[in-house]
């Protein structure tokens, strides 16, 4: 009798600009290929044709971009990841790592952006609610704390400054009370401390 593939599994970290998304997913990617995996690691917007080019519009300093034209965007670079790179790596029988998802339009947009939240909820589940992940992890950091490890501003949004950043912070709580299969982990330590945090709660999803 002919086995059954391995199904895929889809996890994302999301939190702040500095809370160590990209270090944390690195690292997850190497501990999950120490354990035999082949992890796909994805980074929004981008990482499709489509989504890189929506990246740079989205973070030039020179356009100004309203709200909703941003969450439009970020919709539409997260379709394209959904259908050209999720959804084939997961029938493959992959693992994929994601920087930022939903979480992340639901916080900088809808909260900090004020728009209309159910709206902003209804696009992204209606355009690109599928695949789900497994597990979204929220990185949590003091908004001061994230800002000095990222340093100085270097795109559109993380120039918006502190005040704008700790509403989004706000944001980030609450889209974990809406959004479901999401796990709040301290991102406050060393990497390798944040590391084993992220890594007991993926352990946890699979």
């Amino acid at each position: 009798m002919r086995a059954m593939a391995k199904p895929g599994r889809f996890f994302v970290l999301d939190g702040i600009d500095g809370c160590g998304k990209s270090t944390q997913a690195d690292m997850l990617c190497k501990s999950l290929a120490d354990l035999g995996e082949d992890p796909l690691h994805l980074r929004e917007p981008g990482s499709t044709p489509v989504g890189e080019r929506i990246r740079s519009i989205l973070l030039d300093p020179d356009l100004y971009l309203s709200s909703p034209v941003e969450a439009l965007l970020f919709a539409a670079a997260r379709r394209a990841m959904l259908s050209d790179l999720v959804a084939p790596a997961l029938s493959q029988g992959r693992v994929v790592v994601c920087e930022r998802f939903h979480p992340s339009t639901f916080a900088y947009q809808a909260v900090a952006g004020g728009l209309d939240e159910d709206e902003v909820l209804d696009l992204l589940h209606t355009w690109a609610g599928s695949p789900r992940p497994d597990l979204v992890v929220l990185l949590d950091l003091g908004v001061e704390e994230a800002a000095r490890r990222r340093g100085p501003a270097t795109d559109r949004i993380e120039a918006k400054g502190l005040d704008f950043l700790r509403v989004v912070a706000e944001g980030y709580k609450r889209s974990a009370a809406l959004l479901g299969r999401v796990v709040t982990v301290d991102a406050r330590g060393t990497q390798d401390e944040v590391h084993a945090r992220v890594l007991t709660e993926v352990r946890r999803a699979r």
